[in-house]
């Protein structure tokens, strides 16, 4: 597939991403659609990123260093506005493709023209490269809940001049919250092949903060995109997870009040229920004997 028209640019940031960026830019410029160009960010690195990023000399290759760290969302940012191909992806320095991701996502954009997001199943690896798990990827529609998209994605340029930037206060969510403005305005469609692998490592970004740092930003980006009585199930949800059972009872009731159309509302409010009453002290309903143990 030859022609400017199919090229496809892929950012890649990175901040002291030394122990796997080679692995990570061997992946993408060893892919089997050969039209493409690897913008990578360097944030501002302390460790060996910047000899390695030298080391590859595949003219494909744009280096844009960056003196000091401006984090993910600006790096982000800096490698599109440089970018030229038609179809637009990034990833991590710690993440790699399969041989064929770029291409069987491309000929899903090409065989459907009303769709201008595709995103790909992945396999989770630890940091020696071993599959753990599949990765949890579902339909655009479960974007009102949590990030379903993952790492493998695809898109037209249209879609990047349509949403903008990423953006930087959306620190610790900031794809998901660009994920939720591209859905707004176009169409996405998932793929079911596995065409990436996401690794998860202490090191990572998400592995250096806490899993509850990470919901209450989700939480935030996701409010002006979802309507008040799913905000409050959410919230009700979390609340319930935490043992917060009665403060998971008032945002469930004001969730049902508002929408008493939906069953999971209901369903969760009988168990918070169940969970602050009196009987339970008696014979706990299973499950909730753990939860109520002080830690």
């Amino acid at each position: 597939m030859a022609g400017q028209e199919n090229k496809v640019s892929i950012v890649l940031p990175t901040r002291n991403g030394a122990r796997y960026l080679r692995e990570s830019m061997a992946s993408c410029l060893n892919q089997t659609h050969r039209d493409i160009e690897l913008l990578v960010v360097d944030d501002g690195s302390t460790d060996e990123t910047p000899s390695i990023i030298r080391d590859f000399t595949d003219p494909r290759v744009v280096c844009l260093t960056q003196p000091q760290s401006v984090g993910l969302a600006r790096a982000l940012n800096i490698g599109f506005a440089a970018a030229s191909g038609s179809y637009l992806t990034w990833t991590s320095d710690d993440n790699r493709y399969v041989p064929a991701a770029i291409e069987t996502m491309l000929a899903v954009l090409r065989q459907n023209e009303n769709v201008d997001f595709v995103y790909a199943r992945y396999d989770a690896i630890d940091e020696h490269g071993t599959v753990i798990r599949p990765g949890n990827v579902r339909e655009p529609a479960a974007l009102d809940y949590d990030n379903c998209i993952g790492g493998c994605f695809l898109y037209r340029r249209r879609v990047y001049e349509g949403t903008g930037n990423f953006n930087p206060a959306a620190f610790l969510a900031e794809d998901y919250e660009y994920w939720l403005r591209v859905r707004r305005e176009f169409r996405m469609k998932r793929i079911d092949d596995a065409l990436y692998y996401f690794r998860i490592h202490p090191a990572s970004l998400t592995g250096r903060h806490s899993e509850k740092e990470v919901q209450e930003q989700v939480a935030r980006v996701r409010a002006p995109f979802v309507s008040t009585w799913k905000r409050h199930y959410f919230r009700g949800k979390r609340c319930f997870d935490g043992a917060q059972f009665r403060e998971a009872l008032w945002h469930l009731l004001v969730s049902s009040l508002l929408n008493p159309l939906h069953y999971e509302t209901w369903r969760l409010l009988a168990l918070v229920i169940l969970a602050v009453s009196p009987l339970t002290e008696i014979a706990p309903v299973k499950g909730f004997v753990e939860r109520r143990r002080p830690h």
